[in-house]
């Protein structure tokens, strides 16, 4: 397996068993989260443009939020690429009017299962176990507080930022350092590699509302954009 870092977000190229498959690409300025004077986030970087990336065989979205879901971004790739995700994101996706075929985790041709136990108003700490013919990765750029049992990965890609918020607006987002390091305890894990970590500038309620704690560590590998990594 092949992933490669597009921005300093969580916008990822993998190649698995010779598919090329686009992870939660958000190339826009912005982001905004129901109005933009609630939350708005601006990239700080240039971003990948959308005729430099190579055509991805799939397009997998991880969550429904515009920093992993992003529309403006999403509509500038042909309409025929399936998507592989959850019904709750296909389902947001459909309103759209673009994509013309979506896949569940069960139906994409790679291996894919969502091993996180979360609540029904859980939306943010998804974890996906990836594999292929010989490596298996975990992908969870939010964090997650408990997976299934049994299961284990070499790769994990999580977040080391903390980021907090109120709890009448959803707790903290990012979980940080300690539960990635304790998630990949929990999955065998033997490298794990820093995602969702970028620093933006924030705009609206959130952003005065918010605490955001980034905890860099040597546990973790950083990858610049265009970066890859193999295994």
């Amino acid at each position: 397996m092949k992933i490669t870092k597009l921005n300093a977000d969580s916008s990822w190229l993998w190649e698995i068993n010779g598919l090329k498959v686009l992870v939660d690409p958000w190339f826009s300025e912005s982001q905004v989260d129901f109005h933009p004077r609630f939350s708005t986030q601006y990239h700080l970087d240039k971003q990948p443009e959308v005729y430099d990336i190579p055509r991805p065989d799939f397009i997998f979205i991880s969550h429904p939020f515009t920093d992993h879901c992003d529309r403006e971004t999403l509509m500038k790739f042909s309409a025929e690429i399936p998507v592989v995700c959850l019904p709750t994101i296909q389902r947001k996706m459909q309103k759209w009017k673009h994509f013309k075929q979506f896949l569940s985790l069960s139906d994409a041709p790679f291996q894919i299962e969502k091993i996180s136990k979360t609540g029904f108003l859980d939306l943010v700490h998804h974890a996906y176990l990836i594999s292929d013919n010989r490596s298996t990765m975990c992908y969870a750029p939010h964090g997650t507080r408990k997976v299934k049992h049994a299961k284990e990965a070499s790769v994990l890609l999580a977040t080391v930022t903390t980021y907090d918020l109120p709890f009448y607006l959803g707790g903290t987002v990012n979980l940080g350092l300690n539960k990635a390091i304790q998630l990949a305890d929990q999955l065998n894990v033997k490298t794990i590699i820093s995602t969702h970590d970028e620093q933006k500038r924030q705009a609206g309620i959130v952003a005065r509302l918010s605490k955001r704690t980034y905890t860099p560590s040597s546990q973790f590998l950083s990858l610049l954009p265009g970066q890859f990594f193999e295994f």
